[in-house]
This record gives C-alpha cells, structure tokens and sequence, in this order.
C-alpha cells in the first residue's frame, strides 16, 4: 500500500508540473519578493530567448528538477498556482493549498554586465543567443509566438565576449553564488547564518540558440570555437535545418547537441504559425536533417521542439512520431502566450490535452529506444521548459 501510494505521489509531481507549465503562477504583488518574481516586462537583447524560457523564472521544485514558470502572460489571472514564502520555506499552491515545496536562485552574475552574455537556465545550464535579430522577423514572416525581438534594439554578441563570459563564471566561484528566496527574505536569519546557506551554481552545459541568421553555420561555427577555447563544458545549439557537410562543421568546432525545432507539425497550421521558416524549410526537411544528424552527433543527442497547443493534439502526436522515427528526442512544450507576440491572447493547452501528449511521448520514447537523460547538453538536459525526466522517473 505505501509503495502504492508513493507512485501516486511521484506521478503527481509530473502532472503539477505539467499543469505549471500550460498555467503559470501569481505571486501577490503586495509581497516584498514580487519584484524579484515578476519583472516589469521582458528582458531585451535577445536573453528573452525567441521568447519561451526567457518569459518566466526558473522554479527549482522539491524533486530536484527545475520548473520555467510563466510569471508575466495573458491569462495568469486564470492559474490555480501561486508563489508564497510561507514560514520561511518556499511553496507552491494549488487553489490556495501547499503542493510541492519550490525555490529561486539567482546567481551574482545576473546583477553583472555578465548577464548581457549569459544567463542561467534551469538549475545549472548556461544560455545565450547569438543574436535577437531574425530575417523573419524582418521580412514580416515571423513565428507567431515569438517575441525573440523584444525591446527592440538590435543585439548580436560577440562571440569573444561569450567565451569571456563563460571563462568567468566557470573560475570566479562568486560570481556563482546564490540563495535560496525564501532565505534572502527570512528577517530571522544574520547575515552570517544567511551566508552558511549560500548555494553555488554549477554549469553543466551551454545552450545556444538565436533569431535566423543569414549565415547561422559561420556564426555559430565562431562561438562554438571561442567557447571550446576556454571551456569543456558540452555545447547545445538550436539551429533551423543545415547540409550534413555543415552539421559536420559544427561538429568538429565542438558541437555536442543540435536541435531543429519542428515547432509544429501539420501542414496547414506551419503555414498559419510559422510561415518563414515553412516556406524555407518543411516537416519533411526539418525531419531528414534530423535523421543525418543522428548519425553525426549520435544518439540522444539530437532533439526538436515541439508545441502543444498550436495545431489539433492528434497532429501533434504524429509529429513526435515522426521526430522519434528519424532519431531525434521530441521536446514537446506547452504554448506559453505572451504580451506582444502575434498570438498574445491565443489560449494555452489545457491540462488535458497536456496530458494526453505526453503519454503519447512516454511511449513514442520507449517505442524507438531514446533516452533524454543521456542527452549531454540543450533544452532536453535542462528540462526547465518540459516534464522529460519526471515522466520517465514517475511516469505520468
């Protein structure tokens, strides 16, 4: 009966977070950590990441795994979930109720000029995009969800400056330190007993991504390489769909894991939600580059987002087939609306249709032999954005 009831427990976890991701959360804005939670818009300069997993604040739960919550979107006045430091200890409710125990780190060097260069994900990933430029973006073709472009001003960081700031972090132990947020806000504790519970981050890997480039394989090529020349830390890029002979290029420079991002998978709604990169590249191109870039990077090690919510679940599910058929890790993420994309007031999935998605995964990933947790780096390592390693520890 209690291992009964243990599994109910873990397979809870998965769906709370599920339901974490499709929701969001409040945080009462007369609490003195509000600021720290909800920022008064997006961040610009391209570390708002094509606008997912720069939207919202990376939760670390009582599993051990982090959680990238929505904090600033449509339709969080809708959400079950709040944020409270409640005696001291951090939590999440649901309707009012504790149900899991969760945290904020932020590491010293986001209150840096670091942070122009590299920012944390996740519980331990390193994530920068090259650039907030994108020739969609800029021809008018863009994809509907995305606000990668937000602020305005075009950024491209160099890749020096990159490298730089890796080599940084990586040896100056400080510049990793952080608190848990409940602890930086407990009155009770002296600055000496605070600072025996400081944390320190440590990368794991470095995600790289950015608007569509003109020439994305030469200046993801120089990053990769000025990285490598400072840093073993495996690298991860997201990258539209590039000739074997070039993800080959990419490779040598030192390239652990590529993504090409499907996005979405029916032919009608790619053309509604992302109509630049369906007219340059379809499902079939997204899917072959997938396949000949197993065979380079090897197994686990390439992936393709996927979102729920964009197109009927059904076509979502043939396309995490797909994606699994030609050896790729599927990456489903729940649609996050936000302010000022094309689709600000589209809703998200619902919990359900959720549900049902990442059942259909959980089988398509043992059907065909995939493993995200040996992915060495990129979103799937991460894990903020999706509930992959609940869902293969607990199920669902």
């Amino acid at each position: 009966m209690e291992e009964r009831d243990s599994e109910m427990r873990n397979k809870d976890i998965t769906r709370l977070k599920i339901g974490l991701l499709c929701k969001g959360l409040k945080v009462n804005p007369n609490a003195r950590y509000y600021p720290e939670i909800v920022p008064d818009g997006y961040a610009g300069g391209g570390k708002s990441r094509a606008g997912v997993a720069g939207s919202g604040k990376d939760f670390i739960l009582d599993s051990g795994e982090s959680c990238n919550i929505g904090v600033l979107q449509p339709f969080l006045e809708e959400s079950p979930f709040e944020f409270k430091i409640i005696d001291s200890e951090g939590w999440i409710l649901k309707e009012g109720k504790k149900a899991i125990r969760a945290t904020l780190r932020e590491p010293k060097w986001h209150s840096t000029h670091l942070f122009n260069e590299i920012q944390l994900h996740g519980k331990d990933s390193l994530a920068t995009a090259l650039s907030n430029f994108c020739i969609y973006k800029q021809q008018g073709e863009d994809c509907k969800f995305c606000i990668i472009d937000v602020g305005g001003e075009i950024v491209i960081h160099e890749p020096e400056d990159i490298a730089r700031a890796i080599q940084e972090i990586e040896k100056t132990s400080e510049l990793r330190a952080c608190y848990n947020i409940e602890d930086k806000y407990n009155p009770n504790l002296t600055e000496q007993e605070l600072e025996k519970r400081k944390k320190y981050v440590e990368p794991k890997d470095v995600n790289i991504n950015s608007g569509t480039l003109k020439d994305a394989v030469r200046d993801y090529k120089k990053t990769i390489s000025a990285i490598k020349a400072v840093s073993e830390l495996p690298i991860g890029i997201q990258i539209c769909p590039v000739e074997p002979d070039e993800m080959e290029t990419l490779y040598s420079a030192g390239t652990t894991e590529i993504s090409f991002n499907l996005e979405v998978y029916d032919e009608r709604a790619r053309k509604e939600v992302i109509p630049g990169k369906n007219r340059d590249n379809s499902a079939a191109d997204y899917l072959k580059a997938m396949s000949e870039a197993v065979g380079i990077f090897g197994d686990n090690q390439v992936e393709s987002w996927i979102l729920i919510g964009l197109e009927p679940k059904e076509k979502t599910i043939e396309g995490i087939k797909a994606i699994a058929e030609a050896g790729a890790i599927p990456l489903p993420k729940p649609f996050r609306p936000l302010y000022g994309a094309d689709y600000e007031r589209k809703r998200p999935p619902t919990l359900e249709d959720a549900i049902v998605v990442y059942e259909a995964w959980l089988d398509m990933i043992r059907d065909y032999g995939l493993n995200p947790l040996k992915t060495k780096a990129g979103c799937g390592r991460c894990n903020g954005c999706f509930p992959l390693h609940e869902l293969l520890k607990y199920g669902i």
